[in-house]
């Protein structure tokens, strides 16, 4: 069968591609002058009144013309009847998907056209056809690595090497193949901090045994390595395949995860993958995070030694360590709380994953979220082929946010802030956000039977996850603060500054 019989069979019965439609016409004439092939396989209507365009394909030379062809139909029925993306849908149907279905499935998923595929299946003796929807493939987003990360730490150079050859055998038994190993090496030999928690632990129960403590102390190991790890991020499948191995192991994940939400599943089964045997060496462990690789470089000014890559890490040369460190400390906005990043204006991929990025990054603090995609507006419309470095460091944890800034030594690491910085190739504008005191705060109690039911212990179990708190920018508000942002142009030596409302 043909596909222009193909096309007659359709036509004749269009409800084969979907119930409710209506056949409008049968290669739709659209003017040259517009780009297009000239005309359109069947031109329909849905119940919704929705423009339908159905491309027909039978071989796999025609369906790769499918891709070149959707868009250019989809405007010029847009310039020629007047129609708004909105009112249009887009259907692929194909016998045959082998080249298809690859750019198919990317154009799926990236495109905010309705578009959808179907599988067409002809029976030649009788002429039927029958219809059903293609089978997407799921769509790769790149490299991302996982925050869920293992600290191993290492007494010497010999343990060390040993620990990696370890982790190495592991990850090959695990079918693991795309991870990076940092080595780090603080400037001393140093306790992990779960060891300097172990250790007052310790001395805490001796003090309440005991009036008065005779001796030393009791001491624990220092190291003098770390082997930091971490992988790209598994899907759910991939987890619980590897997971396979250990069928009771399989059964319990299977049982705790089925009323989580997605992430705290996808953590759950990470972690349940990092715990299966084989297990690599070390001489102490603990579980790692962004916000912790962070501190063993700017607070334990701890000395990267080597980046070690594996699979995809090792086959993409044109990757930088200093890129792979930037995502090991979460400045991805992987964790929701960091971005780090220098993009071209001119580049509609940078500002497109951007504006996503600082969307995912800022969702629970809609006041900056959007400032700066406000002002990314801007930027765009005054500065279009200028660089954005963009900083954005969010943690959302609400009244830990000001405890930790008085009370800790490193506390001004805790402050959330913001800068977008346009450089024209000299820096010419600068955008910023800041804490500002706005109004009385309520007391501490007062905070804590508004948020918390009066229960301390609620406000303590945010710290079991990270500290973060979906209600952070309210609580911030009561805490007597706002989230501002403001305006710098820079003019030579004159500075022009704003202050950014809405």
């Amino acid at each position: 069968m043909t596909e222009s019989e193909l096309r007659d069979i359709i036509a004749n019965d269009i409800e084969i591609i979907e119930p409710g439609l209506t056949l409008l016409k049968k290669e739709q004439y659209i003017p040259n002058h517009l780009g297009t092939r000239s005309f359109i396989d069947l031109y329909a209507k849905d119940r919704q009144g929705h423009h339908v365009l159905i491309e027909l394909k039978r071989s796999n030379s025609s369906a790769r013309e499918a891709m070149h062809e959707i868009y250019k139909y989809v405007e010029g029925v847009k310039q020629h009847l007047g129609a708004r993306d909105d009112e249009i849908r887009v259907i692929v149907a194909s016998t045959e998907w082998r080249e298809l279905l690859v750019p198919f499935s990317r154009l799926v998923n990236d495109t905010n056209l309705a578009v959808s595929g179907l599988q067409l299946d002809v029976n030649d003796r009788t002429a039927v056809v029958t219809a059903s929807p293609a089978p997407l493939l799921p769509i790769s987003q790149g490299r991302f690595i996982a925050p869920w990360h293992n600290v191993n730490w290492y007494l010497n150079q010999h343990s060390l090497n040993r620990g990696i050859a370890s982790i190495e055998a592991s990850c090959q038994a695990k079918g693991i193949g795309d991870f990076v190993i940092v080595v780090l090496r603080p400037p001393q030999p140093v306790q992990s901090e779960r060891q300097a928690e172990m250790r007052r632990t310790i001395l805490g129960t001796i003090g309440k045994q005991a009036n008065t403590f005779i001796g030393n102390p009791p001491e624990l190991p220092s190291y003098e390595y770390i082997a930091y790890f971490a992988m790209q991020a598994l899907a759910a499948d991939q987890c619980l395949r590897i997971l396979e191995a250990d069928p009771d192991a399989l059964e319990d994940i299977r049982y705790s995860i089925k009323d989580l939400e997605i992430d705290e599943a996808l953590a759950s089964l990470h972690e349940s993958v990092s715990v299966l045997e084989p297990l690599p060496k070390q001489d102490f462990y603990e579980m790692g995070y962004p916000a912790k690789f962070a501190k063993f470089l700017d607070v334990f000014d701890c000395d990267v030694q080597s980046v070690r890559r594996y699979g995809m890490f090792a086959r993409n040369t044109v990757l930088g360590d200093e890129s792979i460190l930037s995502e090991l400390r979460g400045e991805t906005a992987s964790t929701g709380q960091r971005l780090k990043r220098t993009l071209s204006v001119s580049n509609r991929a940078h500002m497109a994953s951007a504006r996503s990025d600082i969307a995912t990054c800022l969702e629970q603090n809609p006041v900056w979220r959007n400032h700066v995609l406000r002002a990314l507006d801007e930027i765009q419309q005054e500065f279009p082929e200028a660089e954005i470095d963009i900083s954005i460091y969010n943690p959302g944890t609400g009244v830990f946010t000001l405890y930790f800034a008085i009370t800790r030594d490193d506390g001004y690491l805790c402050i959330p802030t913001y800068s977008l910085i346009i450089h024209t190739p000299e820096p010419t504008r600068i955008y910023f956000g800041a804490l500002q005191a706005d109004g009385a705060p309520l007391t501490f109690r007062q905070i804590v039977n508004k948020y918390y039911e009066g229960e301390l212990g609620g406000l303590l179990l945010t710290m079991t996850w990270g500290g973060h708190e979906s209600r952070d920018a309210d609580i911030i508000e009561d805490l007597g603060c706002a989230y501002r942002s403001f305006r710098c142009d820079l003019n030579g030596e004159i500075r022009d500054f704003f202050v950014l409302g809405g």
